[in-house]
């Protein structure tokens, strides 16, 4: 099969939209500018008076009675050198700064265009940042231009592609997207990975190599597109298959470094949603019966992950989480979190955090013989857990006032952290304006204040719960894993807990091989031939090493159980040939590599 990658990098401002105000000169009737801020409308092409603009080629419809969609109409027409005698203007102003690589204009598809335009930025005083002119000369145009912290946006339209036109706009992006593919894109790799027990939220990664003759790229270039990728900046990752007319979703990816390897190669190293969530941290708290769902949802809103950008299992929303989370990284506290229900978070081929639970099937993906690439496979037995001693925790206010904190602070707010969780604290030299049990926001009037914070500290009350296989064989010796950090299990979730480590651990194996990947995913229950053909291996993906340009390749992962299968000499010949034909196959398979490859 023939593969093409597509890494789609997005230098748009997405809160700039949701942020501007519109207003415009000069427009018709049943225009509503409110619709420049949507994302879902789709140009329809209406037939109309301007002329030669009316084509019979079917693709024109007749405007109804009542418009809706309609972005940006001018009410006045070009004349017939196809210049307005009065330029409308369009005001965008916006509460915050915003920074992006210029506009993207999205004209009209009947071909119709703005041909001279001028846009100016100004600053919060409303201060002129940059003036510059634009010669579109297609009905999607990017007026590329690097500007920063501009809060006012004029743009002016001088005059259209074709005499008699109205001006016609249907979209707003506050900056552009490149995409590289083809021979600019030397070489891209994923590597997902997934912990199924959730005792580690693992973080994906992208990692490619582009070829760009454009200065923009050049790291040192004060005016390029570094200079816009100090925040998060999205990669947008598909791998095409060319035959079959199928594409697949690769999902988002954000800038974590970037080096000019030569002078027209760059390399880019790019995380998921939960590897930005590791670079934030996340205070803490004391939890009673709160909905796990309630959880996340802090959890997610201090890390600034929109609601939009992760999604819970139905079934585990309303659990109730009791215990402790002291501070920590956003990720911690998700893994923290997704453990004590026996759930997993995920962000592989999606732009989302996912958080669910694995589904052990019956009905299984199979993994061809034919795709697998002889002499790869390996099969090592885990190590066999006799027993798992889980401690469970149960949080106590102490009865005696005790000192958390002492220190010399200095004017303004200050972050004062706990050794210890604390109840109903108090403080003597400064004001508290916020706090929980594990830190404090303290206010000082004066620089060197001496500050004392008292408090209750908790007491954790332990127990350890343990389980254990029933039945030990001869040959197994004891073998218990400890869970000592987990602080959100308790007595009610402990028991529970601890068998679902148990049972993962119980006579499974681990199965590495490389194949030509088709559409399996991370925790999928997928079914691969071992080498004795009456056995298959089964179980859950959690590693895929992903060759996204050397033909769709991949190195992976699984966690399997042996299940037996029923096999008559029929079928034996047939796994033989099938061997045969799979030797035949990768003996003759030529070299992978460039903007189509062969899998």
């Amino acid at each position: 099969m023939k593969t093409k990658t597509q890494i789609e990098f997005g230098f748009v401002d997405v809160t700039a939209k949701s942020d501007s105000q519109l207003s415009i000169t000069d427009k018709q009737t049943f225009v509503n500018l409110e619709d420049l801020k949507r994302n879902d409308i789709e140009e329809v092409k209406y037939a109309t008076l301007e002329r030669n603009q009316f084509v019979l080629d079917g693709t024109f419809e007749l405007m109804p009675d009542v418009l809706n969609d309609m972005c940006l109409w001018s009410s006045s027409m070009s004349d017939e050198l196809g210049i307005f005698e009065k330029s409308p203007i369009l005001v965008i102003n916006f509460s915050e700064p915003h920074s992006s690589l210029g506009l993207t204009l999205l004209f009209s598809k009947a071909g119709d265009y703005c041909n001279h335009l001028n846009i100016t930025y100004y600053d919060k005083d409303n201060q002129l940042i940059n003036d510059t002119d634009f010669y579109p000369d297609n009905y999607q145009y990017v007026c590329n231009n690097v500007v920063e912290n501009y809060q006012k946006i004029i743009i002016i339209f001088y005059g259209t592609n074709n005499p008699y036109r109205y001006l016609k706009l249907y979209k707003i992006l506050y900056g552009a997207n490149k995409v590289f593919e083809g021979d600019n894109l030397i070489s891209a790799n994923i590597l997902e990975e997934i912990d199924l027990l959730g005792s580690e939220v693992s973080i994906n990664t992208l990692g490619f190599k582009v070829y760009s003759v454009d200065d923009e790229f050049n790291i040192i270039n004060p005016t390029g597109f570094y200079s816009l990728l100090q925040e998060r900046q999205a990669f947008k990752v598909k791998e095409i298959f060319t035959k079959e007319n199928k594409i697949i979703d690769m999902g988002a990816f954000y800038l974590d470094s970037w080096k000019n390897e030569k002078d027209k190669i760059m390399q880019f190293e790019a995380i998921d949603l939960i590897g930005i969530i590791n670079k934030t941290n996340f205070y803490g708290g004391m939890y009673i019966k709160v909905k796990f769902e309630d959880l996340i949802k802090e959890i997610m809103l201090s890390a600034n992950v929109d609601e939009n950008n992760f999604e819970i299992q139905e079934d585990l929303k309303d659990i109730e989480i009791t215990g402790y989370i002291p501070v920590c990284t956003h990720r911690e506290a998700l893994q923290q979190a997704v453990f004590a229900i026996g759930a997993i978070a995920d962000c592989s081929r999606s732009d989302k955090i996912k958080i669910y639970t694995v589904v052990y099937k019956e009905d299984n993906n199979t993994i061809k013989q034919t795709n697998v690439f002889q002499g790869t496979k390996t099969i090592e037995q885990n190590d066999i857990v006799t027993g798992v001693s889980i401690t469970a925790h149960n949080y106590i206010k102490g009865s005696e006032i005790t000192e958390v904190y002492k220190g010399i602070l200095e004017a303004g707010d200050n972050i004062v952290l706990f050794n210890d969780p604390v109840s109903d604290i108090s403080c003597t030299g400064g004001t508290i304006k916020e706090y929980n049990c594990n830190y404090a926001i303290i206010h000082c009037v004066a620089d060197n204040t001496e500050i004392i914070v008292n408090g209750y500290k908790y007491e954790d009350n332990t127990r350890i719960v343990l389980v254990e296989v029933e039945e030990l064989t001869s040959s197994e010796k004891l073998n218990t894993l400890k869970v000592e950090t987990a602080y959100l299990i308790n007595n009610d979730n402990a028991q529970a807990i601890a068998k679902n480590v148990l049972d993962y651990y119980q006579k499974t194996y681990t199965t590495k091989f490389d194949f030509i990947l088709n559409e399996e995913k991370l925790t999928e229950d997928s079914a691969i031939e071992s080498n004795s053909f009456n056995r298959q291996l089964v179980g859950p993906i959690k590693k895929l090493d992903i060759d996204l340009t050397g033909g769709f390749l991949a190195s992976a992962e699984i966690n399997a159980r042996v299940r037996l299968l029923t096999v008559t000499r029929e079928a034996n010949l047939s796994y033989k040939l099938a061997s045969i034909l799979v030797r035949t196959t990768y003996e003759q398979l030529p070299v992978m590599g460039g903007e189509e490859s062969n899998g």
